[in-house]
């Protein structure tokens, strides 16, 4: 690795502060083609969903002699766009990784050593996207960085429009860029994982973006840069999608609600959705004939917000909310399948995770019918969604867990009952006889709290409804009879990984929504430390 010798370090810091950021490496840089590699990936893949740096600026610092970006905000940047060059590089670089470069970013934050407050704020946004195993979902990981810059910025009344008044136009623009940054990590991290908000909109009097705020000024030259249009109205129409989230996504609609109440929130949302899909501008919409990433990522966002609503109903969800659902998440996975005929997947934002699973849930929640026709379009759908799942895992280790999950629960047998009771439903129908095909009527219930163990990882879920998580759940009751004798273990996670559900066992698609998937891997992370 290289050192950093563009300056001088901090005063502020103490000698042996500055030998222990040394030890850690803190300083250490990639050969400078791999910079360059990287901070390429970053601008061109990574800045348009996280415009919180501004690229003339930080360009015209990088390829200063004397003095370059702050190391605190370069080891950031590199934290989140490694992710996507590792795979080019050798097997066993281990330095050029998300995770050695997230271990120097945390060391400089931790030890002081950025003074500017605005390159901490923007170095903590980026390092909120950090997420490559289990152990990134507790205090430490993603949620706690994320709080952290909500925290900073409120604190610097990123939030509030009269702080905005005496600044210049460049700086304006960045300001509110990094506030929606924000904003949109909090709601897509609360509609993914079940969080509560920690950004209320009535709090905020700051205003919505405009293009003007994605040009970038030369103070020193008195330069004005262009804008990309498209990066830019991609981002300000992405905002507007995260704000349909406060409808219910990721509070009103909830499981407590009246079937009445509920009726009229999905409405609601409803209505929200279809008014953003009018005001959409053209060349953003996604089309497979004119694929674009940013759209694709745009649009892949709005069709899972159509799954989550219609899975926020289910069991009581109409016919037309299913069928909705069932075009949705086919097309989530018809732009999966485009990224990655592009090679453009492995860049996709961590948040393409959550959209897959969503898809897959909506789809796997459908099994139920009586049309062979159409149950073979669901196994075909789901197995391009475990083809996908492969790919992301490539770029992100945590999709691993999801595919073994889809897999325990798609098994070919599985198929193989429910083809043999739709064909003989449509045997019946086509011989007169009446059989039901009515939705699922009566008030919301409770489905069932079920155990799902993954045998290639050890790992023992119990998928929980919405609101069973606030209840002491010993999520490792099983495991650890079996952690206890060797020779169990074995025996146990053999038997488990042969076994199918029943019908009666199948867990719910509410049970099965995403947010309670990760809520449960956290809890399950949570309860494996309070044992060691």
């Amino acid at each position: 690795m290289e050192r950093l010798n563009w300056g001088d370090h901090p005063v502020h810091l103490e000698p042996l502060e500055l030998e222990i950021l040394e030890r850690r490496d803190a300083f250490g840089l990639p050969p400078k083609a791999t910079c360059d590699d990287l901070v390429d990936v970053f601008f061109k893949w990574i800045s348009p969903i996280l415009p919180v740096v501004n690229r003339h600026e930080f360009m015209k610092r990088y390829h200063h002699v004397e003095g370059g970006p702050s190391i605190l905000l370069l080891q950031a940047m590199f934290t989140v766009s490694s992710r996507f060059v590792t795979g080019r590089q050798s097997q066993t670089d281990t330095a050029i990784s998300p995770r050695s470069f997230y271990k120097k970013a945390k060391a400089l934050y931790d030890a002081g050593y950025e003074q500017d407050i605005l390159t901490v704020l923007q170095s903590v946004t980026l390092l909120g996207v950090y997420w490559d195993g289990l152990d990134d979902l507790t205090e430490s990981g993603l949620f706690y960085w994320s709080r952290l810059g909500i925290a900073l910025a409120q604190e610097l009344g990123f939030h509030e429009r009269e702080k905005y008044l005496n600044l210049s136009q460049s700086k304006q623009g960045l300001w509110k860029r990094i506030w929606w940054t924000l904003y949109t990590r909090d709601r897509s991290v609360a509609a993914a994982f079940g969080r509560p908000l920690h950004i209320h909109a009535d709090d905020c009097t700051v205003e919505e973006l405009a293009e003007g705020d994605f040009v970038e000024h030369d103070e020193e030259l008195q330069i004005e840069f262009p804008i990309d249009e498209l990066r830019a109205q991609f981002f300000i129409h992405y905002v507007k999608l995260c704000q349909l989230m406060d409808l219910g996504l990721c509070s009103k609609l909830s499981s407590w609600s009246a079937q009445a109440n509920r009726r009229i929130e999905t409405a609601q949302c409803e209505l929200a959705l279809n008014e953003w899909l009018v005001s959409c501008p053209p060349q953003l919409e996604w089309r497979q004939s004119r694929h674009n990433f940013l759209s694709a990522m745009l649009f892949s966002t709005f069709h899972t917000l159509v799954c989550q609503l219609h899975l926020l109903q289910a069991p009581a969800s109409s016919l037309e909310s299913r069928n909705s659902a069932f075009h949705s998440a086919s097309t989530v996975i018809s732009i999966l399948e485009t990224l990655q005929s592009h090679g453009e997947l492995t860049y996709s934002p961590s948040f393409i995770i959550c959209h897959a699973v969503v898809s897959f849930v909506t789809l796997k929640c459908q099994m139920e019918v009586s049309m062979p026709s159409l149950l073979h379009a669901i196994r075909l759908k789901l197995e391009a969604n475990l083809e996908i799942m492969k790919v992301l895992s490539q770029a992100w280790p945590i999709a691993d867990i999801f595919l073994e999950l889809f897999q325990t629960l798609t098994s070919p047998e599985r198929f193989d009952h429910l083809l043999s009771a739709a064909v003989e439903a449509c045997r019946k129908r086509a011989g007169g006889e009446q059989t039901d095909t009515s939705g699922p009527a009566g008030p919301f219930r409770r489905p069932k709290v079920k155990q799902v163990i993954l045998p290639q990882s050890r790992l023992v879920l119990q998928i929980l409804r919405r609101e069973t998580f606030r209840q002491p759940t010993n999520l490792y009751q099983a495991s650890d009879a079996a952690n206890q004798d060797p020779a169990l273990s074995g025996e146990y996670s053999s038997h488990i990984a042969t076994s199918e559900f029943s019908n009666d066992d199948e867990p719910t698609s509410e049970a099965l929504e995403p947010s309670a998937v990760l809520r449960n891997l956290q809890e399950m992370i949570r309860l494996r430390q309070n044992h060691s």
